[in-house]
């Protein structure tokens, strides 16, 4: 009987697994209001989106003190193809010109710590310190 069940769930699964493998990969993405609204291009707010980065303060500095003139800039930027433009553009997003200020790792290991006290109470384990 048990044997029976396996090979039927085998089967379905190698079917359902076969089927699922001929479905063409398809790509999608989160699309901005401004996009669909407007007609903005993808090219267009990728643009935006660095040209408003490279506008900040500290990134001007860091640039005008590497030799970098704002024409300079523009020209290269625009002579960038749409897929490398997007991929820069992603990249600025997480970028923080600031720096993180290290709350986030803070968090994180806090979190860390509070699962692992949680798993040992659910395990009953205990952790003793012993002096010597």
């Amino acid at each position: 009987m048990k044997g029976r069940i396996f090979k039927t769930t085998a089967l379905i699964l190698v079917i359902s697994m076969s089927l699922l493998s001929i479905i063409p990969p398809v790509d999608a993405s989160m699309v901005e209001t401004e996009v669909v609204l407007k007609g903005i291009s993808q090219r267009d707010m990728d643009l935006q989106k660095l040209q408003r980065f490279l506008e900040s303060k500290i990134v001007k500095q860091k640039l005008k003190a590497l030799g970098y003139s704002p024409y300079e800039i523009k020209q290269r930027l625009e002579a960038l193809n749409d897929e490398d433009l997007h991929v820069l553009a992603t990249k600025v997003d997480g970028i923080r010109v600031a720096g993180d200020s290290g709350l986030g790792i803070i968090v994180m290991l806090l979190i860390i710590a509070i699962l692992v006290v949680v798993l040992l109470q659910l395990t009953g384990h205990r952790i003793v310190v012993v002096k010597d």
